[in-house]
């Protein structure tokens, strides 16, 4: 299978493409980095829309990875985030309904309202910010082509990614890296309360994605990509300085409302057979072990 991989140099995207090429795919990377993997195409600032579009609808299946992604700078510029997040998905739905191909399109647990129970796919759709108004807009299309023209479409959303690769530039987004750089740095670690997460090791989502392209999923499907179990920020702080050995000092502090994002993962592992391997001890002592390699 031909696949072309959206964000194919970033976190995600590294892994995913080193998992199809293991197994026996041929992948292309399309991103803003002006180079990618060694041995696999790629293409980068160099491409316009109209050539990112001829990209999507030469190839069997499209993963868009791509996005802007720090939800707190989103509140900063919406409009460059619809425009990247939104519009990019559009780009490559029209790809894949010109060239016949299939696309999975990563989407995030952002477009929730957060709740004190896991959150089915039906859940309560009430994003926070203009990311997750974005990704839910990416959405929307998606059910759009596979309605109206038969695009064979799949969306996974994907609950608090961490793992080798994940760098944390600023914002607030991904806890786990923050909290492990801190740690290692030896800084203050400040856990609020009533808030949770479904923190998932990058592997079991690379997972989700190749089951999401090789199983017979119906179009139109789509999928929470997590673990199933909620970790605390209290508990996270506190793991994140035991695996890193830290003398970190944790410091919980109230918070205004609750954010609880924990994903019901049953509709995967039924219809996918997805069933997450890494458990958050297991998945934070390798992360730091890369983080350790990598300064």
């Amino acid at each position: 299978m031909k696949v072309l991989v959206t964000g194919g140099t970033g976190f995600i995207g590294t892994h995913l493409v080193k998992a199809l090429l293991d197994r026996g795919h041929q992948a292309i990377t399309l991103s803003r980095r002006p180079s990618g993997l060694p041995g696999v195409e790629h293409h980068g600032l160099e491409v316009d829309g109209d050539q990112a579009l001829h990209l999507a609808s030469r190839v069997d299946a499209i993963v868009h990875l791509a996005a802007l992604s720090n939800a707190s700078a989103s509140y900063q510029d919406p409009l460059l985030y619809n425009r990247i997040n939104a519009l990019g998905t559009l780009t490559m739905l029209e790809g894949a309904r010109l060239g016949g191909g299939r696309i999975v399109f990563a989407s995030s647990q952002r477009i929730y309202r957060p709740v004190r129970e896991p959150i089915p796919e039906d859940g309560l759709i009430e994003p926070q910010d203009p990311y997750g108004y974005s990704k839910l807009c990416g959405e929307r299309w998606m059910e759009m082509y596979a309605r109206l023209y038969g695009v064979h479409t799949v969306t996974l959303r994907f609950f608090s990614v961490y793992g080798p690769g994940l760098v944390i530039s600023g914002g607030a987004s991904g806890v786990a890296g923050i909290f492990v750089g801190k740690a290692l740095r030896g800084e203050p670690l400040v856990a609020h309360t009533n808030q949770s997460r479904d923190l998932t090791y990058v592997s079991d989502v690379v997972q989700g994605i190749l089951l999401a392209l090789e199983k017979p999923a119906p179009a139109g499907s789509c999928y929470n990509v997590a673990t199933g179990v909620g970790t605390s920020m209290e508990e996270l702080a506190e793991m994140s300085c035991r695996v890193t050995h830290s003398r970190s000092r944790i410091r919980v502090e109230s918070s205004a409302g609750f954010g609880y994002l924990v994903a019901d993962i049953s509709r995967a592992r039924g219809e996918l057979g997805y069933s997450p391997q890494v458990d958050l001890k297991e998945g934070l002592e390798r992360y730091v072990a890369w983080y350790r390699a990598h300064g």
